[in-house]
C-alpha cells in the first residue's frame, strides 16, 4: 500500500468519524435527550456541526466517496431541520393597540466581579423600566443600593447569595411577590404592575450542567412546569445555563412561550463567555414571552467585569 493510498483512506477515516460523531449529536436532539454532562456540553456546539459536515460532504463527493457524501448530507439535512426556528422566528401574537410596554433587563454580574459600580453606571443611562440580576451578592447589594441607580427603582426584591447563587428584581412598577419555585441558585416569582396592566415575571438562574447535571435538568423542567402554571401574562428572564440546542430548553418554548432573541431576529446571537480570548460561542441569556404577552425589540450590551453580555427587552401585551 502506498503512501498516497494510505493518507486517502485516513482522510476517508477521519471523515466518518466527523460525520458519526456529528450524526449521533444530532441523534440527541431528535430525541429530546438530555443524556449526560459530556452530551449537554457538546449540545451547545451543535451550529458549529453544520459547516464541518458541509466540508465533509464537499470533499466527499470531489473524491467519489459517495457513501460518505450520502451521510454527510443526511447528517447536515438534519442540523438544518433543528435550525429553522433560527432561520424563521417564530410568529407572535399582535400588540394590543395603543399598549405602552415596559423594558426588562437581565444582568449576570458574576459574583465576583469588582466593577459592579461600573455596571450600575451603565445601567443608569439604560433607564431599563425592570432589571433582573443573576449571581446577586451581598457585596453587590451593598455597592448597588449606594448607587443613584438605586433611586430609580423604588420596589425590589433583593435575593443576595453565596457565589452565583443570589438573584435580585428591580423595578419602577409595584411588586408582589409569591412563594418562589423550588430551585438551586435563587428564583423570584414576582406580578409587577406593568402600565397595562400585572405581568408575572420568573426571574431564574439554573445551575451549570457543568457543576450539577441532574440539578440543572430538574431545574428546567421545573420552570417549565411553573410557567405552565401562570395563566397571565409572563416573563421568565435571567441566565438559563441553556441553549436552544438544549432539549430541556426547548420543552419551554413547546409551553407556549417564544424566545424574544428568536423572535427578534437575533437567534444566532451569543452572550457567553464574554471574558475569554475567543469570542462568545453560545447564547445562555434568555426573555421568554408567553400566556398574552409579546417581545417587540431586545438589544444585547457588555457589562463591565461580567462574563455574560446582558440585554433589554421590550414587552407588550397582545391584542387577544
Amino acid at each position: 500500500m502506498d503512501r498516497g493510498h494510505r493518507n486517502r483512506r485516513s482522510t476517508e477515516l477521519a471523515g466518518w468519524g466527523v460525520v458519526a460523531s456529528v450524526g449521533l449529536l444530532i441523534i440527541t436532539q431528535a430525541f429530546g435527550w438530555d443524556g449526560t454532562r459530556t452530551v449537554s456540553i457538546f449540545q451547545t456546539l451543535t451550529p458549529y456541526a453544520v459547516p464541518i459536515v458541509v466540508l465533509v460532504a464537499a470533499e466527499a463527493i470531489w473524491t467519489g466517496r459517495n457513501a460518505l457524501a450520502a451521510t454527510s448530507a443526511a447528517v447536515g439535512f438534519g442540523a438544518l431541520l433543528l435550525a429553522i426556528p433560527m432561520v424563521f422566528p417564530p410568529d407572535q401574537p399582535d400588540v394590543r393597540p395603543g399598549a405602552v410596554g415596559f423594558t426588562a433587563a437581565a444582568v449576570n454580574l458574576l459574583y465576583s466581579n469588582p466593577q459592579v459600580g461600573a455596571v450600575a453606571d451603565d445601567l443608569d443611562k439604560l433607564d431599563a423600566d425592570m432589571i433582573v440580576f443573576s449571581e446577586f451578592t451581598h457585596e453587590h447589594r451593598v455597592t448597588l443600593v449606594a448607587h443613584p441607580l438605586a433611586n430609580r427603582y423604588p420596589h425590589k426584591i433583593n435575593g443576595d447569595g453565596l457565589f452565583a447563587g443570589g438573584v435580585a428584581l428591580w423595578s419602577k412598577f409595584s411588586l408582589t411577590e409569591h412563594d418562589p419555585i423550588d430551585t438551586i441558585n435563587g428564583s423570584i416569582d414576582a406580578t409587577i404592575g406593568g402600565p397595562d396592566g400585572a405581568v408575572r415575571v420568573l426571574a431564574v438562574h439554573p445551575p451549570t450542567p457543568i457543576l450539577s447535571h441532574d440539578g440543572w435538568k430538574r431545574e428546567l423542567r421545573l420552570i417549565a412546569e411553573s410557567a405552565d402554571d401562570i395563566l397571565t401574562p409572563t416573563l421568565v428572564i435571567g441566565d438559563f445555563n441553556a441553549a436552544y440546542w438544549h432539549p430541556a430548553f426547548r420543552d419551554i418554548l413547546r409551553r407556549g412561550f417564544t424566545d424574544a432573541h428568536m423572535a427578534n431576529h437575533r437567534g444566532w446571537s451569543t452572550s457567553w463567555p464574554t471574558d475569554e480570548f475567543f469570542p462568545p460561542f453560545v447564547r445562555l441569556d434568555h426573555a421568554l414571552a408567553g400566556n398574552g404577552l409579546v417581545s417587540t425589540d431586545i438589544d444585547d450590551f457588555r457589562l463591565p467585569g461580567s462574563d455574560h453580555a446582558a440585554f433589554v427587552v421590550t414587552v407588550k401585551p397582545a391584542a387577544s
